[in-house]
């Protein structure tokens, strides 16, 4: 795809929780394209940020938020509730908290051709990665890789990251209702529930977190290996049923 007269036909949602330093930042950064979609799962000032932010944007900013006891699924279950509020032809999923920067948004638009239903901003490097977690954070995030590659290798295939949280689908390609998201890898659960996607990645740098603090501790751990879980139980049943 060229680099459109307009906007990119494209809807961008971005869950946040607690994050209202960033979106401003976030904004002033964000390419043209069809609308942002804040879906927002925040107890602090975040939602309120947003509304204000939105009268003042170049382009069009809608806010979802989800209050206390109608936040099902985590930030996975933020996505897909934004799915709800997309139009365009392609959604992008991305944090609120910048270390997906917003530029790379053009660089994923130039892949999506006709022949491509998923493209995913890959952190292809070790490099990348320990930059925007740190050494610890970053030794985690490639053990819970390496576990997903053991136990759903079968529908990962070659994509060289599977949990991350920055990607574009195509929206007509994407069936909700094959979803049952949990925690914060809703990518890992596309690759899992969606086969026939075609597939293409765009590399990029993971920046530093900007304010705020990151959502990531022991009971997100634990919810993400019962999903990785789940997920690989789904693969058996469907394998004994269709021998």
């Amino acid at each position: 795809m060229t680099t459109p007269s307009g906007p990119w036909p494209l809807t961008v949602v971005v869950p946040t929780r607690n994050e209202a330093e960033n979106v401003e930042p976030l904004l002033a950064r964000m390419p043209a394209v069809d609308k942002v979609v804040f879906v927002d799962d925040s107890d602090d000032d975040t939602a309120e940020v947003i509304a204000l932010a939105a009268a003042d944007a170049p382009g069009k900013v809608e806010l979802l938020h989800r209050p206390l006891g109608h936040r099902q699924g985590g930030l996975s279950g933020a996505v897909v509730a934004g799915l709800d509020q997309v139009e365009s032809p392609w959604m992008c999923v991305m944090d609120g908290d910048l270390q997906h920067p917003p530029e790379v948004i053009d660089k994923i638009m130039q892949v999506a051709t006709d022949d491509v239903d998923l493209i995913v901003a890959s952190r292809k490097n070790w490099d990348s990665i320990n930059e925007g977690l740190g050494p610890l954070r970053s030794f985690v995030s490639w053990v819970f890789g390496r576990v997903a590659v053991v136990l759903l290798r079968s529908r990962i295939g070659t994509c060289s990251d599977p949990l991350s949280g920055f990607f574009a689908v195509r929206t007509r390609a994407l069936d909700p209702t094959a979803l049952n998201p949990t925690g914060f890898k809703i990518l890992l659960e596309i690759l899992v529930t969606h086969p026939h996607l075609r597939r293409a990645e765009v590399g990029f740098a993971f920046a530093r977190r900007g304010a705020g603090e990151s959502n990531g501790s022991v009971r997100e751990a634990a919810r993400y290996l019962r999903h990785v879980v789940r997920l690989r139980r789904r693969l058996r049943t469907e394998a004994r049923r269709s021998a």
